[in-house]
């Protein structure tokens, strides 16, 4: 019985090896057609949000809202189209990735695609209609086998002014402007990517500000084999904990351009207790003029490994908010973009069940010259515990009307009468 035994047991172990010795065709980290016949269980988008955050009427709007969409499984992202209503003046304008939300329907896993994109965005006029703002956007939260049902949510900020009043224009609105990277282990958890653009219309002399449209991370594929059917690879998909994940983007003004090229850097970190190979895509979109200016802020971003000495043992998974007021803002308008958070777990890597930060609740005074908003951030596995720790920043982005032109001095032509005197 024994021998019978020992070998079916070798018969397992030279199936195992074989597939494992089996290295999968290589493949587009990013592909760009994600497009699929939609399962039943991914529903119209749904828990949808919007109200206007400031209106100065006839010159400038601002809207907030959110959006949620819900997808059973498969490795391609859960997408909605959006669509946001204008003021008539408005003929101009723009869309901002201010926070996402996702979280496993059912129970915790680990991680291997962390998504929040906005990938189009378009302002739509003429034709007789209001403007449209309409812009497409991508989340995922995924584990190895792309088999657990997750919730997407999205929140962003549609600005929309009279372009006659402003020297403003948006540049890389469409699609945005994609960077992407592969992080070795030996590399460091930290990765920096830096970006530039050189279309467009936008002068040397331009001030230039960065708008954040998405990021998406992703593990590596890497030998990882597990007890399952079909066996694994040598680079099967893979999946971790997760420890911390940090987003942030640098730039340190709305300096002029001198050689016409817009240049940001955008630091992440997507990690469980150790440094594993990832990759990385960010997006953004610019907006550039004269009358664009910038109030900064900074997050540096600091990676933690292994397991912290001192734990919580308490529940602390719930949403947890903070009030943020900025005064003294030297700006006609204001706009909160969210540019730079840190999620981690404070005892060391876990399963995540639901994680996410966004800002929302936009208040600008502009007779106080402040801007309001509320954070809120939420980094938990199944059970809630041990706690998270969160940080954030927000990059104001200010708009300055233009200076009003003198009317032309209109001269009125002499009096004067010609008498005619008869012969």
């Amino acid at each position: 019985m024994i021998r019978y035994q020992t070998i079916f047991l070798t018969v397992i172990i030279l199936i195992l090896f074989s597939a494992c010795a089996t290295k999968s065709p290589d493949r587009d980290p990013f592909p760009t057609n994600q497009s699929q016949i939609k399962t039943p269980f991914e529903q119209l988008s749904f828990g949808k949000t919007r109200k206007t955050a400031f209106e100065d009427e006839g010159k400038f709007f601002m809207v907030e809202g959110s959006e949620c969409i819900q997808r059973d499984k498969g490795p391609e992202s859960a997408t909605m189209l959006l669509f946001v209503d204008m003021p008539n003046y408005v003929d101009s304008g723009t869309v901002i990735l201010n926070g996402w939300d996702l979280r496993y329907l059912h129970s915790d896993h680990e991680v291997r695609s962390l998504r929040a994109d906005i990938t189009h965005s378009k302002l739509v006029t003429g034709g007789g209609g209001a403007p449209i703002l309409v812009f497409e956007v991508e989340g995922e939260l995924s584990d190895q086998n792309w088999d657990d049902a997750y919730e997407f949510c999205v929140y962003y900020t549609g600005i929309g002014y009279n372009a006659e009043l402003f020297d403003a224009r948006v540049e890389g609105d469409y699609s945005g402007i994609d960077t992407w990277a592969l992080q070795t282990d030996d590399e460091g958890a930290v990765s920096t990517l830096e970006s530039i653009w050189t279309e467009g219309t936008l002068r040397g002399s331009d001030s230039v500000a960065v708008i954040p449209r998405g990021f998406n991370f992703q593990f590596d594929n890497e030998f990882e084999c597990e007890f399952r059917f079909p066996p694994c690879q040598w680079e099967d998909p893979s999946d971790h904990h997760i420890r911390q994940v940090a987003y942030s983007l640098f730039q340190i003004g709305a300096t002029p351009n001198p050689d016409g090229n817009a240049h940001w850097v955008t630091q992440t970190i997507f990690k469980d207790n150790s440094t594993r190979t990832h990759w990385i895509k960010t997006r953004a979109a610019l907006i550039g003029g004269s009358s664009v200016k910038l109030h900064t802020d900074l997050l540096a971003l600091n990676p933690l490994s292994g397991k912290a000495n001192i734990c919580r043992n308490g529940t602390e998974g719930m949403v947890r908010t903070e009030t943020v007021r900025i005064d003294d803002l030297p700006y006609d308008y204001a706009v909160p973009m969210l540019t730079g958070w840190d999620l981690n777990y404070e005892c060391g890597n876990q399963h995540v069940q639901r994680a996410g930060i966004w800002i929302h609740d936009i208040h600008f005074d502009p007779t106080a010259n402040s801007l309001e908003y509320q954070v809120s951030s939420i980094l938990r596995d199944k059970d809630g515990a041990p706690g998270f720790n969160a940080a954030h920043r927000v990059t104001v982005l200010g708009l300055n009307r233009l200076p009003p032109s003198t009317p032309p001095v209109v001269r009125k032509a002499p009096n004067f009468s010609i008498k005619l005197r008869g012969n």
